[in-house]
């Protein structure tokens, strides 16, 4: 009976997991969904939105780029201590196996109308132990924006905090974005900013055992 109850607590807690889809701050996650707004506090140059037409993921932070040149949008204060963000990408540094995921939405629809254009956004990380970190163009090279196409243009980024200079003896974390554009003011939307720790292949077996635990139990009872 007590093998039967810690495989189904085991369940429970790993459905609760996988089931959450708000702003979570857990012990190996920091996930920010901008489902809802207004935008944190702490971030600052871009603006709560509702999301772009034809994004089903939900609202999203907003920046235009509205000359030609790299625009900073200032995010550089994303991670709060209020919330215990900041602590926990620190455990999260320490521990491992923790990456970075993002969305960069761009609205084909907000460029000038007839004008084709380039477009591309850059991104930095920050902390007190590794300094600033950069990435340019991480959209590809060169995106092109043809005038009649009005698409949502959507790029997916994942990288490891290893790649990010967020080493373990980290305490605190920033995140710095940037967009440019040929001559044409864009909309650029940043979504689903999550933080989290990837499982050791010892704990995935842990949780695999617990669920065929469960299923063992409900095919006795």
């Amino acid at each position: 009976m007590k093998l039967q109850a810690i495989f189904s607590i085991m369940a429970v807690t790993l459905g609760l997991v996988a089931c959450a889809n708000a702003d979570i701050v857990s012990p190996t996650q920091v996930l920010y969904t901008f489902d809802s707004g207004p935008a944190p506090a702490s971030w600052t140059g871009v603006a709560w939105s509702s999301g772009p037409v034809g994004w089903a993921g939900g609202g999203a932070l907003q920046a235009t780029s509205t000359t030609s040149g790299w625009q900073n949008w200032n995010v550089t204060q994303n991670y709060a201590w209020q919330d215990n963000s900041q602590q926990t990408l620190q455990a999260m540094a320490v521990a491992g196996n923790a990456r970075l995921s993002f969305d960069i939405l761009v609205d084909g629809s907000s460029f000038t109308p007839g004008v084709s254009d380039w477009y591309n956004v850059s991104f930095a990380a920050n902390s007190n132990a590794g300094g600033w970190t950069q990435f340019d163009n991480i959209l590809g090279a060169g995106p092109w924006h043809d005038s009649a196409d009005n698409s949502l243009y959507v790029t997916h980024i994942d990288m490891s905090f290893a790649q990010l200079g967020w080493t373990s003896t980290a305490t605190w974390f920033q995140l710095n974005f940037a967009g440019n554009s040929g001559a044409s003011p864009v909309d650029y939307y940043i979504d689903n900013l999550d933080a989290y720790v990837v499982p050791e292949p010892a704990s995935l077996a842990l949780a695999g055992l617990g669920v065929a635990g469960l299923l063992i139990f409900r095919r006795r009872s």
